[in-house]
């Protein structure tokens, strides 16, 4: 019922106004000093500040033949004096009355926003439940998927309608019964958690436990600890991070194959530096990237300590690390998809370690991540884009968190044609939302403006990969390939074994590098330059 967008458009139309207040407050109080300078007399400065002897000896004045002015002349001057006073005081409590009418509106919306939230919530839920009460907890879960790819395929016929089979209908069309369908899915899941206290309702979380031990016998292949290493940064061609926009253009940047990340720091003014790190998202084609479903299930686990022991996370850590960021150092946090996750468990696990200032998070379900007093977070959703919503609930509202979310259209009208998932949809969610105007989001971005505002130095780019464990695992290719339980046979052509320890892994312009160790005594070092990609490996 009610037009949330006009209602912020007044409450920022209020706020101009109050602007126009303030201005003419300075000008009135200049004005009152104009006329009580200018209107000045001798005898008044004589009164006040010295005697009329000093003041004749001083000017050549002869005090007794100057003009002074009336009393009549006086007490107009008094009384303009005292209307300049009470105009000033009349358009101070005009802008705080109007500033605080706009955040009252402000705060309606936002209320209304949050009703709106949790009745659709509830009523998909209900659906969910209503939908599938035959059949049990597990049978809402169903029957949400059901009702899913039933509105995803007619998303699909009516893109065939409109000039073309899109696909990424299938999974926008439903969106609003996704939180719902992830909530009924982790209760049915999570019941299998054997760490769940047995009166504890299951969670999303609970879920996420258990999918990760089902994924555990693929993470045995590789060591326990991921190698970060710097690499060249020319190629990614990074932009400057000014503000929020130009932030997550950085993460766009870093690509979604080459499992890398990037820390750049920039000097401000007064020589005190602030670290932009920026995260990349789960990329599902590269098996030896940190960026990857265990990952995932780590992050989104209820246990904090699980969080902080996925293999993305101490990545990032390791790359901060070796980048030089001092405790002292301000931080600042940015990251897509699975990287916002990464972004909120540094900040909440490294408090006392980093100085971390504000996490910016692009489509990256982080409702369960509480951050420490004082970070500030500020979150970009994509309706349809189904991932932010994988936690099943909403992110938390307070005044350090601000949560931002739209519908992004196609050049010529409707939904977009693919999921709306990467960067640059929710660059576009966030032009969108700077346009209509917000107070508490204009402060979270010029928040980010103020840590950023500075001379950048170039940026350090790390990757990040799993190693595999040549006692388990031999590769072909990218791809870590179990040893079978049998004597070791000839290897086929095109296939190479695991190295040795004490073969490098290729390090930065072909040289062996790297920084941990592989097993037994040997290290991942040495200056000497590698047999190539093939043969490091």
């Amino acid at each position: 019922m009610i037009e949330t967008a006009a209602v912020v458009a007044q409450a920022v139309a209020l706020a101009g106004r109050a602007d126009l207040l303030a201005g003419a407050a300075v000008a009135l109080r200049d004005a009152r000093h104009g006329v009580e300078v200018t209107t000045a007399t001798p005898t008044a400065f004589a009164g006040r500040l010295t005697p009329p002897d000093l003041l004749r000896s001083a000017s050549g004045w002869n005090l007794p033949t100057t003009p002074f002015w009336s009393a009549e002349v006086r007490a107009a001057r008094a009384a303009v004096l005292d209307e300049l006073d009470a105009a000033v005081l009349l358009a101070e409590q005009q802008e705080r009355g109007l500033r605080r009418l706009a955040a009252r509106l402000h705060q309606a919306v936002r209320v209304y926003d949050d009703a709106d939230a949790a009745a659709a919530a509830g009523w998909s839920d209900t659906a969910v439940v209503v939908a599938g009460r035959h059949y049990g907890l597990a049978g809402a879960g169903v029957a949400g998927l059901g009702m899913i790819v039933a509105q995803g395929l007619a998303g699909l016929a009516q893109s065939l309608l409109h000039g073309g089979p899109a696909l990424g209908r299938l999974v926008t069309t439903g969106e609003a019964l996704h939180p719902a369908t992830v909530r009924a899915l982790g209760r049915t899941i999570g019941m299998l958690d054997p760490d769940r206290p047995w009166y504890a309702v299951p969670t999303v979380g609970n879920a996420a436990a258990v999918l990760r031990a089902s994924v555990q016998p693929l993470r045995d292949r590789f060591l326990p600890d991921p190698e970060v290493r710097r690499v060249d940064a020319a190629p990614y061609d990074l932009p400057t991070p000014t503000d929020t926009r130009s932030a997550l253009g950085a993460v766009a940047a870093l690509g979604s194959t080459d499992s890398v990340l990037s820390v750049q720091r920039i000097v401000k003014d007064g020589g005190t530096p602030t670290w932009v790190v920026a995260i990349p998202g789960t990329q599902p084609g590269n098996l030896r990237t940190v960026w990857n479903m265990t990952s995932n299930y780590d992050l989104m686990s209820d246990d904090e300590s699980q969080r902080a022991r996925a293999d993305s996370v101490r990545a990032v850590l390791d790359a901060m690390g070796q980048s030089g960021i001092e405790p002292k150092d301000d931080v600042v946090l940015v990251g897509h998809s699975q990287g916002g996750m990464v972004a909120a468990t540094i900040a909440a696990a490294t408090v006392g370690t980093y100085q971390v200032r504000h996490v910016v998070t692009a489509g990256s379900p982080v409702g369960g991540h509480d951050l420490p007093p004082g970070v500030r977070a500020t979150h970009l959703e994509t309706r349809g884009e189904g991932v932010s919503g994988l936690d099943g609930k909403p992110n938390p509202a307070t005044p350090e968190r601000v949560t931002v979310t739209g519908t992004v259209f196609a050049p010529g009208g409707g939904p977009p044609l693919d999921v709306p998932h990467s960067v640059g949809y929710h660059q576009d969610v966030l032009d969108a939302a700077v346009e209509v105007g917000d107070r508490g989001l204009e402060e979270h971005l010029a928040d980010v403006e103020h840590w950023l505002d500075g001379e950048a130095e170039e940026p350090l780019v790390y990757e990040a990969r799993l190693v595999p464990d040549p006692e388990t695992t031999f590769c072909v290719g990218e791809l870590a390939v179990p040893r079978p339980p049998w004597p070791p046979w000839p290897a086929p052509d095109g296939v190479v074994t695991a190295p040795g320890p004490s073969l490098g892994t290729p390090g930065t312009f072909g040289t062996a590098g790297g920084s941990g160790t592989l097993g037994g005594t040997g290290t991942l070092g040495g200056a000497g330059t590698g047999g190539g990609e093939d043969d490091a490996r």
